[in-house]
């Protein structure tokens, strides 16, 4: 009698659940491109694609697309064409255009948040200077998967021309319904036949706003990150010498008519045309007063860029809120700026001899 209630209640518990999916049925979405032409959404999934043989696993990955006039038709049309339930736990980016950017951004949002299959902790990134499908089919032997690349450039950016947004989308959408910050987001382009990051673009209340340069795009990320690697320039008649900023801390104050920022920097000497005697410790404190005024004054002229577009992507208006407890939307537009320095360069590094 024992066995078979122990065998009845095996096959109760044991058995899969009657809305269970296989895994051979689900369409597992790793990147979405959304883009707008002809008065059309046009939706495209990047779709994992396991094929076993007897030597090998690879994993590649393929593109399938819709239409619709609205975002729900396109994603519907998308899943039509797909055959297979779309699985999305595994989404790691969505792809935007500039038709996007520029005039459909808050209907992207709204599906994306109403839409309870689809998690929020993918990075959001918009394409500089081709279409989301054309990203999204890039991939190769060497890069068989185009979501897995792109997190990759993201990562290694940040040891390279510091251009990575280390937001997610959970944590941009935050951003862009607070009243007191605006959006700012990364993007990628094709160059010389390879996927690129590329430059950051500003949004304001679901739109674009402006693009900021390489550089401005690098100085935002030492406002409000640590800095693994940016570099700055001094030419001189003899030739260029180069510091490399590794570390970066920042405070900013914002007060009625001045915002003051204090930049901690450390960095290390990555070129040395002139042939300064890196043995100095003269020469050292020379090249930080001076590295100090060139950053400082870059600085600077990037929240000019900021006060010019009124662009607050730095958010102050949430600091002054913060201390103050009370609004003041304008007064970072036309507010003195003041900022101060402090550049300590690694006199351990880049100092050797060479016997003859």
């Amino acid at each position: 009698m024992k066995k078979l209630i122990i065998l009845l209640l095996s096959l109760f518990l044991l058995t899969g659940c009657y809305d269970n999916i296989e895994l051979n049925n689900l369409a597992i979405i790793t990147s979405v491109g959304i883009s707008y032409q002809d008065d059309e959404y046009i939706v495209t999934y990047e779709i994992l694609n396991d094929t076993n043989t007897e030597e090998v696993i690879s994993m590649k990955s393929f593109t399938e697309s819709g239409r619709g006039k609205t975002i729900t038709e396109a994603f519907v049309d998308t899943n039509y064409k797909v055959g297979k339930k779309p699985y999305f736990a595994h989404l790691k980016i969505v792809l935007i255009s500039q038709d996007i950017l520029d005039n459909h951004l808050k209907d992207i949002v709204d599906y994306l948040l109403r839409d309870t299959n689809i998690r929020d902790e993918f990075f959001l990134l918009t394409t500089s200077n081709c279409t989301p499908l054309e990203v999204l089919s890039h991939n190769s032997n060497y890069y068989p998967v185009v979501s897995d690349l792109i997190i990759n450039l993201k990562d290694n950016e940040k040891f390279n021309n510091n251009l990575a947004i280390d937001e997610n989308y959970q944590q941009l959408l935050k951003k862009i319904i607070n009243k007191n910050y605006d959006g700012i987001i990364g993007s990628v382009g094709i160059y010389d036949d390879e996927i690129t990051i590329d430059n950051f673009y500003i949004l304001k209340d679901y739109n674009y706003q402006a693009t900021l340069s390489k550089e401005e795009s690098s100085l935002y990320n030492l406002l409000t990150t640590n800095v693994f690697s940016l570099e700055f320039n001094k030419m001189e008649d003899k030739g260029n010498v180069t510091v490399g900023i590794t570390y970066s801390k920042s405070d900013i104050e914002v007060l009625d008519d001045e915002i003051n920022i204090k930049l901690k920097l450390k960095g290390k000497i990555i070129e040395n045309v002139p042939n300064y005697n890196l043995k100095d410790q003269k020469v050292y404190k020379e090249l930080n007063k001076e590295f100090e005024k060139i950053i400082a004054s870059k600085v600077k002229k990037f929240i000019a860029v900021l006060q010019k577009n009124k662009s607050d992507v730095l958010g102050f208006q949430e600091i002054y809120y913060k201390k103050w407890r009370k609004d003041n939307y304008e007064l970072w537009e036309h507010a003195k700026v003041n900022v101060a320095v402090e550049l300590q360069i690694n006199t351990k590094g880049f100092i050797f001899e060479v016997e003859s």
